[in-house]
């Protein structure tokens, strides 16, 4: 059973359309997207359009019961291991999934490839379907952005850029205050960063970098800010500074994240 499934089953036992059961609270076409499992609807305006038809929460969630935990579990430690940049615990995990046909296992499949620096060992109609799953239609009812961060691999960069400015231009439409959301931007953004570095775009990296000194201060994001201010030392040449950040976090035992930075031009690190 899925949040789509559950809303139709309700929608159709009440005698409604999907414009009535939308009730304005989300568009009818964004509504029809969530019924087909294409959209995922945030929690606040499925919570209010069960309030707008008196549906009880406990009616509406009951069906998903803790059969539902492992996979909720699972997603966890991928989005965790990936955080980490933790591709032993990645590569572990992969081969403990049994059913090599879910969307998890393709996810966790793609960020070991990418890791590897092998994207093209995973097809290209894999690719473009994981593209267009982890990427909804309206970024702002992206309830986290997980699933695009792990995918930008498989973007362009003008598309990722076009992500990425959108975010930027529309931060009224995103609450930054809730930590998964914005744990899961900070990776985005890194990766993001880490394109830029590479394809030498550094007038966007620059911007990116501008526009995440104003995000909270959470302390939950303070090593990541750690990593965005390497790749600010590196796009500047300030090679000293990146090999101090740099030494700084693999003496705090993220070796793991170390090896997936870019080197500091003419230097082992």
């Amino acid at each position: 059973m899925t949040i789509g499934q559950q809303l139709k089953k309700f929608r159709l036992l009440l005698g409604l359309s999907q414009a009535d059961m939308a009730a304005g609270i989300v568009t009818a076409s964004f509504y029809s997207k969530v019924e087909r499992d294409q959209s995922e609807i945030v929690i606040d305006k499925l919570v209010e359009i069960l309030n707008a038809h008196n549906i009880s929460l406990y009616d509406f969630f009951k069906v998903f019961d803790e059969e539902n935990l492992p996979n909720l579990n699972l997603s966890r430690k991928v989005y965790s291991y990936f955080d980490n940049r933790d591709l032993d615990k990645l590569i572990a995990l992969k081969k403990s999934i049994n059913d090599k046909g879910t969307l998890l296992y393709l996810k966790v499949k793609l960020i070991i490839a990418d890791f590897k620096g092998k994207i093209d060992e995973i097809p290209k109609n894999k690719q473009e379907e994981l593209k267009g799953i982890c990427l909804k239609d309206d970024i702002t009812f992206q309830k986290d952005f997980w699933n695009i961060a792990i995918s930008t691999s498989l973007y362009s960069f003008d598309e990722l850029n076009g992500i990425i400015t959108y975010i930027m231009n529309n931060q009224a439409k995103f609450d930054f205050n809730n930590d998964q959301l914005l744990l899961s931007l900070m990776n985005l953004l890194i990766r993001y960063l880490d394109r830029c570095y590479k394809e030498q775009h550094f007038g966007e990296a620059k911007q990116v970098g501008s526009f995440i000194n104003k995000l909270p201060q959470n302390t939950l994001i303070a090593f990541h800010r750690l990593i965005v201010k390497y790749y600010a030392a590196l796009i500047n040449g300030e090679c000293g500074l990146a090999n101090q950040i740099i030494n700084l976090i693999g003496q705090n035992g993220f070796h793991h994240y170390v090896e997936t930075l870019p080197q500091v031009e003419g230097e082992e690190i």
